[in-house]
């Protein structure tokens, strides 16, 4: 059951801002706002506080840990500096007093002093922190909180803290520059040299008498010319800090057009966390009077143009790539420094509405638990076995409210109007096609292709003001699973080719990079899984076709076709609709269950139709019973449409057909317009045995005809057509036919998306 609201929280419903009628005000959020959802969570917290016995002056959130767990107690120390500093401070909602909570934030201050290299204890692991790549990123998610309790430091305060940071930025000259496009090659590092940057332009600021400040501003530079680089800097005469940006690049990090292979795959979250980390210094410098380096925004607004574009309405990331990590955490979370950021520096007139949804998100999740937590009940697997993490995620909300909720209320952060709706301003395409990722957006439709995703490869085809029906794990990849299989799923070969209103793409994976039987039995790859998708120019639909043969005798524990996932959780009160040709039925988020539809066509709460077009005679909902998604622990209930859909162990001979099939979604489509688009999806019988074609009607009245080879063969095919002449989508050649026929030439592995 939900809970009820805490007093001065909102409902989800007045966060959705964006896309409204122009003759309602719309909401911008406010200081105020992001405080009221920080006031809960000390009572909460302090079931993870610890009271070092060691010295009674210091104290640590959450595990007290090296690493991550230093840094939880850093962003414990940010959120609660700013709530115990503000003057709107209300005892009644925090549940306890302000001199307790500024006692806990410099208590967790003076740990981290401490148990830092230059100090003189330990962390309650035993080790010293600091003098890492990484262990500038807490700090920096701390110093807006230091700044706001300055009045409250003691001089031995002050000094430990000079003594610390000054450390760490003699320490950071050592730190390598890096700079690699592909993770593999080693020194992809683009969010730790932006965070390194800030940092020692930060201590340059603060300690202008350090000996090495002038050391400490030229690899400032150095870093942060290298966040957001891209191949193009290498050559590029333009003077940043005095100095060619040819002069100061590394490496790119990025590719040409902003895609980023962070942790391996196309990582939209690192995007933002590297626009988190340019906010922070930007605020920083803008509250403390300094000056800011240039260098601190070299191609910002290049990647926020895309960032932008990969936000759902109503303030989830759209994740194109999916994630490694927990749904609606991390990542997600330091959007909101972000959004601040475009509204304040880049002007951005969408910016504050998406803030307002963005924190929309934590407050629906935090309103559900009802004890000011913000993750206790969804996050329940990681918070029961893994205490360091969970408490790392706590910290994570709380900090970025602390960060947008301070910098609202000392800085005068401008109010601007958007001219025009938020849909109208992120519709188009985008495509990297060294990367293998593919996008187009337009009212209807978010329609994307990634083959590098962190579960690969992933398509998504949705309404892009809903991110809560979105889930990434393989979503319309298909599945074909090997018992005993290692390893994760690997690109062979991929082709994007766009279009006006959507793209082609075709592309091989292994499905398994090996299987592996105990005690001494291994096989390489087995199942070469082949795909051609369409996106069609029609603003609604997208057509993914699948092959897979087995190479050698295999046995297989499930195979499924299209798999689509259906976020089912909290966010959407934990049940979803689908209605079929002859029920409807409402699914249970954590029903654990496989339910043949009888249908070869469903709909999914009047949002998103899914049509079955050859492979198998109905569609199939599967639920695993329990929550899932990636990350350290599972983190979201999803349902799956599968065309087809078998469970269980199979034994299949070497050479057989395991999938063979193709389905449509269709996104906007409400069950009558799921139904017409199913009557109408044909197979269309081909004279070439590995080549299948299908005919489907748009949603702009045409009928496309999209035709693949799946043969490693050229072929000649002869399909049926009725009408004089046929258009090819990508290269706009017309085609004529003959007979009432149309001959083609279809290359290996290629597919051809036809007009009639």
């Amino acid at each position: 059951m939900q809970a009820e609201p805490a007093e001065g929280l909102r409902s989800l419903a007045q966060y959705n801002t964006l896309n409204t009628e122009e003759s309602q005000p719309i909401p911008m959020p406010t200081h105020s706002d992001f405080i009221k959802h920080l006031q809960p969570w000390p009572a909460f917290a302090r079931a993870y506080w610890y009271d070092d016995p060691r010295r009674p002056e210091i104290g640590c959130f959450g595990t007290g840990y090296n690493s991550w767990g230093v840094q939880t107690n850093q962003k414990f120390l940010g959120a609660m500096a700013v709530l115990g500093a503000d003057p709107d401070f209300d005892a009644e909602a925090v549940g306890m007093s302000r001199e307790e909570v500024l006692d806990l934030a410099l208590r967790a201050l003076r740990f981290s002093i401490a148990s830092h290299i230059s100090g003189d204890l330990t962390c309650t692991d035993g080790t010293n922190w600091g003098h890492t790549w990484i262990s500038l990123l807490g700090v920096e998610r701390m110093m807006h909180g230091v700044e706001a309790i300055r009045d409250h430091l003691t001089d031995e305060d002050r000094d430990g803290l000079r003594r610390m940071l000054i450390s760490e930025a003699d320490a950071a000259l050592e730190q390598p520059v890096r700079g690699t496009k592909w993770a593999a090659d080693g020194g992809n590092r683009p969010e730790s040299n932006i965070w390194n940057g800030a940092y020692l332009w930060r201590a340059a600021q603060m300690y202008p008498d350090a000996p090495h400040v002038a050391d400490w501003i030229e690899k400032a530079h150095r870093f942060m010319v290298n966040g957001i680089s891209v191949v193009a800097d290498a050559a590029d005469d333009r003077l940043v800090a005095g100095r060619p940006v040819s002069s100061w690049h590394v490496g790119p990090n990025y590719f040409a057009n902003y895609a980023l292979d962070h942790h391996g795959y196309l990582n939209v979250g690192y995007m933002v966390i590297c626009l988190s980390n340019i906010a922070m210094l930007h605020f920083a410098c803008k509250s403390a009077g300094w000056e800011a380096p240039e260098s601190l925004y070299h191609h910002s607004r290049e990647l926020w143009n895309l960032v932008k574009r990969l936000i759902f309405a109503d303030g989830r990331l759209l994740r194109i790539g999916g994630d490694t990590r927990q749904r609606y955490c991390y990542c997600q979370d330091y959007l909101l420094p972000a959004l601040l950021w475009a509204t304040d520096y880049l002007e951005d007139p969408h910016a504050a509405q998406l803030e307002q949804n963005a924190l929309g998100l934590i407050d629906h999740e935090q309103r559900h638990n009802a004890d000011g937590s913000f993750l206790w009940q969804r996050l329940e697997t990681i918070r029961t076995t893994n205490p360091y993490y969970y408490t790392r995620l706590e910290s994570d909300k709380a900090v970025v409210l602390s960060m947008n909720g301070y910098w609202r209320r000392i800085l005068e952060i401008p109010t601007i109007e958007p001219d025009a709706p938020f849909d109208d301003a992120v519709v188009g395409a985008w495509a990297e096609p060294e990367h293998g990722a593919i996008l187009h957006r337009s009212k209807r439709r978010a329609a994307s292709w990634s083959w590098r995703a962190s579960e690969a490869p992933q398509g998504l085809c949705l309404p892009p003001d809903d991110g809560h029906l979105a889930e990434w794990c393989a979503n319309m990849g298909g599945c074909v699973r090997l018992m005993g299989e290692t390893g994760k799923r690997m690109v062979h070969s991929h082709d994007e080719a766009p279009f006006p209103g959507g793209f082609l793409t075709t592309g091989t994976m292994y499905d398994a990079q090996k299987a592996y039987f105990g005690e001494g039995w291994t096989s390489p790859e087995q199942a070469l899984h082949h795909y051609a998708v369409a996106a069609l120019p029609d603003d609604r639909t997208m057509v993914v076709m699948e092959f897979c043969r087995l190479g050698i005798r295999s046995y297989l524990s499930e195979i499924k076709g299209l798999k689509l996932n259906v976020a089912n959780d909290l966010f959407n009160g934990s049940t979803r609709t689908y209605t079929c040709e002859d029920a409807s039925i409402t699914a249970d988020a954590a029903g654990g269950q496989v339910t043949g539809l009888n249908s070869p066509w469903a709909c999914v709460d009047d949002r998103i139709g899914v049509v079955g077009i050859y492979g198998a005679e109905s569609l199939t909902l599967y639920q695993a019973g329990r929550r899932r998604a990636s990350g350290y622990g599972d983190s979201l209930y999803y349902d799956e449409l599968c065309f087809p859909c078998t469970v269980g162990t199979m034994d299949v001979s070497g050479g057989a057909i395991v999938l063979d099939c193709c389905s449509a979604v269709l996104s906007g489509a409400d069950a009558d317009e799921t139904r017409a688009a199913s009557v109408e999806a044909r197979r269309i019988e081909t004279d070439a045995e590995l080549v299948r074609a299908v005919s489907i009607q748009g949603a702009d009245g045409s009928a496309y005809m999209l035709i693949a080879n799946f043969d490693d063969a050229r072929a000649e095919v002869t399909l049926p057509c009725a009408a004089e002449s046929v258009t090819d989508v990508v290269s706009t050649a017309v085609l004529e036919t003959a007979n009432a026929t149309l001959e083609l030439e279809l290359p290996p592995f290629a597919a051809r998306l036809l007009r009639i």
